[in-house]
């Protein structure tokens, strides 16, 4: 008799009825585009917030590492893509560990994982309301939040409880946000580089300010690699959500490809 399998009295003497229980699942209800927005939201916001500490390391070097932290984590997500679409479980790296290694050690990993999320989400809301600062000459109440530090992380507290309240109403309403803050941010981000390319681009100067090995020197570069990776920090999350899929096998390697 299986684990999910319970052997009860029949109705007349001598009866035995099995009655199955059927393990509990999650609804599948997200496709790839929902996916997609779950990982970008994660990894677009730590950009804001991981591009200024890279470029203080990096100096002029800042492209090449943010190219070669980005070429790790291509291999980071191909190898999610692949373990997602054999292994459909929620928990991502986890449920790998678990099912690589043993119980413990599924149980450490996703520890280790929650921390993360903690400090991204932390750390993303707090920066959030700083960029708001930039409007303060047009509503004065952003312009306290750049002054006021109380003010300040009682805003950031407050866009978490907002976050929570949205997750803990359901995944469809918390994937149609995710979709509509991921598409008005490509946009932003779109066109701020064709401004850029246009209006600040200049070739001679970028190339004027690396000295290998001078500014940044080797120390700081490496280092600067290693911050970079925090702008990716995000891309696990679309196998955290496999579990919530409509069609894994399918849905999972698009969206983490995209």
């Amino acid at each position: 008799m299986s684990p999910e399998s319970v052997a009860r009295r029949g109705r007349r003497p001598g009866d035995l009825r099995v009655v199955v229980r059927r393990p509990t699942k999650l609804p599948r209800t997200l496709g790839a585009p929902a996916l997609f927005a779950a990982s970008y939201g994660n990894v677009g916001s730590s950009i804001y917030y991981a591009l200024g500490v890279t470029a203080a390391f990096a100096l002029g070097l800042t492209p090449l590492a943010l190219l070669l932290a980005g070429g790790i984590f291509v291999t980071t997500a191909l190898n999610y893509a692949e373990g997602t679409a054999a292994i459909p479980h929620a928990g991502g790296s986890s449920s790998f560990a678990r099912r690589a290694f043993n119980d413990p050690i599924g149980f450490l990993v996703g520890w280790v994982q929650l921390l993360n999320y903690m400090a991204t989400v932390s750390i993303s809301s707090y920066f959030a309301i700083s960029y708001l600062g930039v409007f303060g000459k047009y509503v004065p109440l952003f312009n306290e939040l750049k002054t006021n530090e109380t003010l300040h992380v009682g805003a950031t507290v407050v866009m978490i409880a907002f976050l929570i309240v949205i997750n803990i109403v359901g995944i469809q309403e918390s994937s149609a946000l995710n979709l509509a803050l991921a598409l008005t941010d490509l946009v932003t981000q779109f066109a701020l580089v064709i401004l850029g390319i246009f209006f600040l681009l200049n070739i001679g100067v970028v190339l004027s300010n690396i000295h290998w090995g001078v500014a940044p020197n080797w120390g700081n570069f490496l280092a600067s690699i290693s911050i970079a990776m925090v702008t990716y920090t995000g891309i696990e999350t679309i196998s955290n959500l496999s579990e919530e899929a409509k069609n894994p096998g399918r849905s999972v390697p698009r969206a983490t490809y995209a």
